[in-house]
């Protein structure tokens, strides 16, 4: 079972990976605010700037495409393929962890760099746009999920490959399920022994 692709609701996965987005983003404009207040060499004007020519395309190109996507996306659902398992929410954790250790080790190698070439905040301020547009972006899309499963009554499922650490940012497969208790699964079928009276 180790080596099957898994499935993920699309909801719960497009909503963390929005929240852990913002909350970095936060974390980095954090680093940035008390490096300026300890007066080490900070130029808030460009870092600002940096922030906003990053952050205001990202969530444009992102909000553009997400509607499309999903359109796509929830026009051609099938059914979850058989070799295939459900993610535990132990596998859900390590993975996520993994995926967190990366880009968190990739911001403080580049926050590193920002401070040795004394770019003055840019850098924090290009990370922390990308990351708080994305984020925001991603947030908004997990609501959508969510809409689009209780108008379908079913849940929506993306494949993550066996050693991936997140499912494809772009366009993917679709998978719907019946929810459990929706639609004609919750009515009382008639019994024969019913009187009519």
């Amino acid at each position: 079972m180790a080596g099957l692709p898994r499935l993920v609701r699309v909801a719960d996965e497009t909503r963390w990976r929005g929240q852990s987005a913002v909350a970095t983003a936060l974390v980095v404009a954090a680093y940035w605010g008390l490096t300026w207040l300890v007066g080490e060499p900070v130029e808030p004007v460009r870092a600002a700037l940096a922030f906003v020519v990053v952050a205001v395309p990202t969530l444009l190109v992102i909000s553009l495409s997400t509607g499309r996507r999903m359109r796509e996306g929830l026009e051609r659902t099938t059914p979850p393929p058989r070799a295939s398992v459900h993610e535990t929410l132990a596998s859900s954790r390590d993975r996520r962890m993994k995926l967190a250790g990366m880009v968190l080790t990739g911001i403080v190698a580049l926050l590193l760099f920002e401070r040795f070439t004394d770019s003055g905040g840019v850098m924090a301020g290009l990370i922390a746009g990308l990351l708080a547009a994305a984020g925001v972006a991603d947030w908004l899309e997990a609501g959508q999920w969510d809409a689009a499963e209780r108008e379908r009554e079913t849940r929506i499922y993306v494949m993550i490959r066996p050693d991936a650490l997140t499912p494809r940012l772009g366009a993917s497969d679709v998978y719907e399920t019946p929810r459990p208790g929706a639609g004609d699964s919750r009515r009382v079928e008639p019994s024969p022994f019913d009187l009519e009276i």
